[in-house]
């Protein structure tokens, strides 16, 4: 079944042809299709029962602990997702869709991300960033994501785990280093695998995106600034997943292996197919407009005089604008729309292969082996390059330009002479060629060997080498190569009288003839071309041994306890590899709208860990003790660039009853910088939003404006401001970086009441305070602090240009953005309460009522300089990008009947927040942004509330058919200012109504 198939289904015969789409693209066999016998109706408290041991049977877990036990409840807050229900619930096809759908995870980087995209799917955990969140499978590390994103958004590729396979995900709040080692800061997502099932398994499922075009503020603000938007329904983003998997035992049951391979194709939706992303948007005092780019497809130059002053800001006068195409004219604002062009969903192609093994050749020798590959590409598109003031020069006797066009920039009163060079900053759209494509590609694979058995009946061991890499590739397509287009507009007369390139007319320069309306040929285009590419790899290995045992039989054990001391103790080594490639055009800056020069890196670091772990119970089985138990850790790790430290921890356990207990505890998590952190290239990057002296009146007073490095004569008048909103930053790594460290408290309450079958709640705090935290300041907040405290330090990341800009001269000349490289900051918090809650209700011949209930209520989530403190919890904005709720939570309720079919509803909530203008910190708010956030009735999002709705059919004890609409009212995010790419679509539920149907088999 194919992408073209799902199309013409869905487009002639609906979309229950899916279903039958999916029942049609396998052969059944006979024995399937034959009716099966009529099981004995189950008695109600039958029903209850198995959800009870179903909605218990993941409490057994490991996660968090290295010491294994039949009876073991988490002493670490613990929240579990059914991953093999909620998949065919939800029908998602991305597992990172599913994973964010925890109120306690967000996404790093995922499948909305079109400028900036990496092509991997990493995860977040409370807002710390996809580098302090380990990501385990079946608990053991994943290799690093893309070998080029970098900084907090650096984290493992989840798309290298077969969803299909996977039979839950824990998610470990806190600190977890003792167990883990470094990375484990705000926690832990542990993808566990269904790797001993035997059979056959397959499946197949179509989707699509449906939504109305119907926003009024988005019709009417772009039809003011006369860009086409979309109307009516569309339906898009067509998505085709298939899985096949096949396990068993061999050798008389002594082994067991297991194979699968998944694909996935998904088709892109750009922008301009929504029309609340159709433009971005800004707002004034007037209310919200349709912004843009100021590199228009008519041209923008910025001139000066021969002194150095400046002449004015043209616009090339196109004859649609009542000029005659080949004139200037003074620039009132125009901008160039390139929101159409952008991917909202990336295409994407994938597919998953690998296989589990084990052979027990004894009780003390059983070796296994893991393997896992991937292979995955995707698109990201985003505008059309062009001249973004990389070249600044005009020589006056090009013959490109008209008599009106060489006296306003040459003329009298300019001080250039017929032959001079004079000074323009030259901003031109490529129009004519399109958008730019960047083609990011990965290839994992992930290799674990390994043997584990019993020394004696009171230890066992598990040794284990993995070997982890991805390869990616990063090819772009559609660019300009800087120097070819310098000489493209160097243009002097040839002996023929004809223009030519002044140089490089042996490499076949044409004139890149930008003046006139359509002189721009595709013989110019294709010379100025420049495809490069960048590859790199990302190499993670670990040796790890570990010894468990049972202290019972040496008599190691309280009195009072039934059961004795469980204690875990090994060795762990670990290499960490960063390589990267740039070609040439790369390696020198060469190509428009990539910033600065990409220097080669091939950098890694090793580390050497020991640790031990006990598990001690204290009281058993007696009155108000029904457990009563600690758990103890401790490691220390010696690596090559930081040094030696320790990481501990202490936890709790005091069950009083069997329906009642307490749990808590303290973790000393550390992080130490990885190899992104240390030695990500520096280069520049566009970053900022906004500078606060640029404008005619500007917000901040000249003595502010003062400490950034602004003259009198610059303030309130030469700096022009951005209208696109992107300011240079010089962004990369720092090889003097020290760890950062988190101290992670957790206290907790777990109700599971015996008088009522099938109810189960827990209630958990945790409050994770990181110091030394490595991240950067951000563009607003350096220039901010810098303007309010004069403080060097701060004011010495500022570079201004000779125009007082942070934007204008191009940032690989030396001049104009903010640095925001990688630091020691002083402090983060994240505080809240976890809840989560399950219930069973009994329908009586009906079946029964699962209902459960994950919520998170977040109390602080701080950042603390010596210049800047805030807190971001309730909060979006400049500051706080990304939407932060007070409280989230994700419900559902599934009817499970006696008549083999499911009916799920789920709830998503997603809470109110306010504009971070408005928030009473000063280190927040701005009064001056508040007056426009308050013009567009957009000084808040309201909070939202997404339906999922799913049926299930168990046609035959082999054959599952499964259909569903997930945001079934089409609810789009919220519109508002200057928020369009700053995370808010990996936020909020970005592309409307979601449908999908699909089939699965088991044998």
């Amino acid at each position: 079944m194919s992408i073209e198939l799902i199309k013409f289904l869905k487009g002639y015969l609906g979309v229950g042809a899916l279903v039958l789409l999916a029942v049609g693209g396998f052969s059944l066999p006979a024995m399937a299709q034959e009716a099966t016998e009529v099981a004995q109706e189950p008695t109600q408290d039958e029903l209850i029962a198995a959800a009870m041991e179903k909605a218990f049977e993941e409490e057994i877990t490991v996660t968090g602990s290295l010491i294994p036990r039949a009876d073991l409840t988490a002493l670490s807050p613990v929240t579990v997702l059914d991953v093999t229900e909620e998949l065919h619930y939800t029908g998602l096809s991305r597992l990172e869709d599913l994973v964010i759908s925890l109120p306690s995870v967000f996404a790093g980087q995922n499948s909305t991300v079109a400028n900036g995209a990496s092509g991997t799917a990493t995860i977040d955990l409370r807002y710390l960033g996809s580098a302090r969140t380990l990501v385990l499978v079946n608990g053991r590390r994943l290799a690093g994501g893309d070998a080029w994103q970098g900084g907090l958004s650096y984290g493992p590729d989840i798309n290298a785990i077969p969803g299909a396979l996977v039979k839950r995900v824990d998610v470990l709040t806190g600190g977890a280093s003792t167990v883990y080692g470094s990375d484990a800061v705000a926690g832990v997502v542990n993808f566990v695998l269904d790797t001993d099932f035997e059979g056959f398994r397959s499946g197949v499922q179509g989707s699509f995106y449906q939504h109305n075009n119907n926003n009024p503020t988005a019709a009417r603000i772009n039809e003011e600034a006369g860009f086409p938007y979309p109307t009516g329904n569309i339906s898009d983003g067509d998505a085709f997943n298939a899985y096949f998997a096949v396990g068993g035992k061999f050798a008389d049951g002594k082994g067991h292996a297991m194979g699968y391979v998944t694909y996935r194709q998904i088709e892109a939706i750009t922008k301009s197919n929504r029309d609340y992303v159709n433009c971005s948007v800004g707002a004034d005092t007037d209310g919200p407009f349709c912004s843009g780019s100021s590199t228009s497809a008519q041209g923008r130059f910025f001139a000066f005089n021969a002194d150095g002053s400046t002449n004015d800001d043209y616009l090339l006068h196109w004859a649609e604008d009542g000029g005659d195409g080949h004139s200037f004219r003074e620039r009132t604002g125009e901008v160039f729309n390139y929101g159409p062009y952008n991917h909202l969903q990336r295409p994407d192609q994938k597919i998953t292969a690998g296989g589990f093994a084990n052979y027990k050749i004894n009780d003390h020798f059983e070796p296994y082996v893991e393997v896992m590959a991937m292979t995955n590409w995707t698109d990201a598109q985003i505008a059309p390059t062009g001249s973004f003031n990389e070249y600044n020069y005009i020589n006056c006797d090009n013959p490109l330009l008209s008599d009106q066009q060489r006296e306003t920039i040459c003329g009298e009163g300019t001080g250039y002479g017929p032959t001079d060079i004079a000074d323009v900053i030259i901003y031109r759209r490529n129009v004519e060629g399109g958008a730019r494509s960047n083609g990011l590609g990965h290839d994992n694979m992930r290799f674990v060997a390994g043997i584990r058995g019993d020394i004696n009946d009171t230890w066992a061991y598990d040794g284990y080498l993995l070997h982890a890499q991805n390869h990616s590739l990063d090819q772009y397509n559609n660019d300009f190569n800087i120097r070819r287009m310098g000489y493209a507009l160097d243009v002097i007369t040839g002996p023929d009288g004809q223009p030519m390139c002044r140089e490089d007319s042996e490499n076949g320069c044409v004139p890149w003839n930008i003046f006139q309306e359509g002189g721009v040929t595709q013989d110019a285009l294709d010379y100025m071309y420049a495809d490069y590419v960048h590859a790199g790899r990302v190499l993670t290995q670990v040796a790890n041994l570990t010894f468990t045992g049972d202290l019972e039989n040496y008599g190691v054990q309280f009195g009072s306890a039934s059961e004795g001391i469980g204690v875990a103790a090994g060795y762990e080594f670990r290499y960490e590899h960063l390589a990267n490639y740039p070609d040439e055009i790369n390696r020198y800056g060469g190509a428009t709208g990539q910033g600065g020069p990409v220097p080669k890196v091939d950098e890694g670091y090793k580390v050497n860990e020991i640790f031990v772990e006990a598990l001690v119970p204290i009281v058993q089985n007696a009155k108000m003790f029904r457990d009563f138990s600690m758990e103890l850790g401790y490691r220390y790790s010696d690596y090559s660039t930081s040094g030696g430290f320790s990481t501990y921890k202490g936890l709790l356990n005091w069950a009083f009853t069997d329906s009642l207990r307490i749990r808590g505890g303290y973790n000393r998590a550390v992080r130490a910088p990885n190899v992104w952190d240390l030695f990500q290239p520096q280069r520049f990057n566009l970053g900022g939003q906004a500078d606060i002296c640029a404008g005619l009146d500007p917000s901040a007073t000249f003595a502010e404006c003062q400490n950034t490095g602004m003259t009198q004569g610059q303030y309130g008048s030469e700096v022009t401001e951005n209208p696109a909103g992107q300011y240079n930053t010089l962004v990369g790594g720092n090889p003097t970086l020290v760890p950062e460290t988190a101290d992670t408290i957790t206290a907790g309450v777990v109700w599971t009441p015996q008088n009522i079958p099938g109810l189960s709640v827990t209630v958990d705090y945790y409050n994770i305070s990181i110091t030394d935290a490595i991240g950067f300041l951000g563009p607003e907040d350096i220039i901010q602090q810098c303007a309010s405290s004069g403080d060097p330090a701060t004011c010495a990341l500022i570079y201004r240009d000779r125009l007082g800009s942070l934007w204008l001269t191009p940032s690989i000349a030396g001049g104009a953005y903010t640095q925001t490289t990688t630091a020691n900051l002083d402090q983060l918090d994240a505080e809240g309460v976890d809840l989560s809650a399950s219930y069973t209700v009994g329908l009586g011949n009906a079946g029964y009522l699962p209902i459960t209930l994950q919520g998170t209520y977040a109390l602080a989530n701080t950042l603390t300089t010596p210049l800047v403190s805030y807190d971001c919890v309730g909060y979006f904005g400049y500051q706080c990008l990304q939407s932060q709720p007070d409280w989230q939570h994700r419900m559902r309720f599934t009817w499970e009947t006696n008549f083999k079919m499911n009916f799920s509803v789920l709830w998503r909530y997603f809470g109110g927040v306010t504009n971070d203008d408005g928030s009473p910190d000063p280190d927040l708010s701005d009064p001056d942004q508040m007056v426009i956030w308050a013009a567009n009735d957009v000084d808040e999002y309201s909070a939202f509330n997404w339906i999922d709705v799913a049926f299930s059919w168990l046609a035959t004890d082999n054959i599952r058919f499964n259909f569903g609409v997930n945001n079934v009212f089409d609810e789009e995010p919220p519109l508002a200012p200057d928020h369009n790419d700053n995370n808010l679509y990996e936020t909020y539920d970005p592309l409307g109504r979601y449908v999908f149907a699909g089939v699965q088999f088991s044998f």
